[in-house]
């Protein structure tokens, strides 16, 4: 489908009707801020592709990593000789990786398990009195020792609610996407009331319009709004450039179709830099340039892959008894 020339449809001004200069002029204007737009959505939805080929296999290989990770803690957990300090460290470190999961929605698995540590951890000992039975001379200094797990918990903690705002930031993105189904499906209806083919007796019109209308099957069947609205204007413009010059009616309609057109770009493109930025933890605003998101892209598909690796070393690590208590004592210290 060709897209309609901003330029190929501009109209001058009639200089001896102020009244319809001025709306041919906001015309003239509304054409090229949509067309504007629309390049910056297609610019947006080339880099949310660029996002879902460079992180999307890394994201759910992380997602499936961090699940492994939850099992083998868990698995750890159940290791015999460990001390009842040790075990209670591995109870949080698991209630703490698993709550992520159930804030991202039904997970029955990590729900039992969650369920089950839960109640371990209601009957656990506390970490100080089992520090001193594991590790005696690492407590002759009581306060400083407190100090340290203080630290430490603080800094769990402050990871667990970072998890928790990837998890809440996930379920954001998860309705927007219902929303803008919405969005799209509206905008499908409005076009196929337009374009169907049976209220048109010219012929030829009736053939375009039946193309048209299969093109809008198309690009609605793929959820494309980009597609969609190209056809609401194509469906609308008329081939002579000076189509508008005295009927007002016309005019006022069509500055009404692409006003509403331009206020759907907008608010599409708008979309898609708030969910790129909530994906890549970018404070929430709008004016981010899209060719700046292609750093962006390669810095989070590197810290994603940098945290999976991490994952698969610590899970290596629990494989081992004495490894594993060495950095659970080196997790304390932090």
């Amino acid at each position: 489908m060709a897209k309609a020339d901003p330029q190929s449809l501009q109209i001058h001004p009639d200089a001896a009707d102020p009244l319809l200069a001025q709306q041919q002029t906001l015309f003239n204007r509304l054409l090229q801020d949509v067309a504007l737009w629309r390049a910056a959505l297609t610019e947006w939805k080339d880099r949310i592709e660029r996002w879902q080929q460079a992180v999307g296999p890394v994201q759910r290989e992380l997602h499936a990593a961090w699940r492994q990770w939850v099992f083998a803690l868990d698995h750890a957990s159940l290791r015999p000789g460990l001390s009842r300090g040790e075990r209670s460290q591995l109870v949080e470190l698991i209630l703490e990786a698993v709550a992520p999961f159930l804030e991202a929605g039904d997970d029955s698995e990590m729900e039992a398990l969650a369920g089950r540590h839960a109640d371990d951890r209601l009957s656990a000992s506390s970490p100080q009195e089992d520090e001193a039975e594991s590790d005696a001379a690492e407590l002759e200094d009581p306060a400083a020792d407190w100090e340290l797990q203080a630290a430490a918990a603080a800094a769990q903690r402050a990871e667990w609610a970072a998890k928790r705002r990837a998890a809440s930031a996930s379920k954001r993105r998860r309705q927007e996407e219902q929303e803008v189904s919405q969005s799209v499906r509206d905008v499908y209806r409005r076009l196929a009331s337009v374009l169907h083919p049976d209220r048109e007796r010219e012929a030829q019109q009736r053939e375009r319009k039946t193309a048209l209308m299969q093109q809008a099957n198309q690009a609605y069947a793929k959820q494309d709004l980009l597609a969609l609205l190209e056809l609401q204007l194509e469906a609308k413009r008329m081939v002579p450039p000076h189509w508008a010059t005295g009927d007002r009616r016309r005019l006022h309609h069509m500055v009404v179709v692409l006003q509403a057109q331009l206020a759907d770009l907008q608010s599409e493109t708008r979309r898609l830099e708030a969910g790129f930025r909530d994906a890549t933890g970018l404070p929430a605003g709008s004016g981010l340039q899209p060719r700046k998101a292609d750093r962006i892209i390669s810095s989070e598909a590197q810290r994603m892959r940098s945290e999976l690796l991490m994952l698969r070393r610590q899970a290596r690590t629990l494989l081992d008894g004495d490894a594993m208590k060495g950095w659970l004592r080196e997790l304390r210290r932090r």
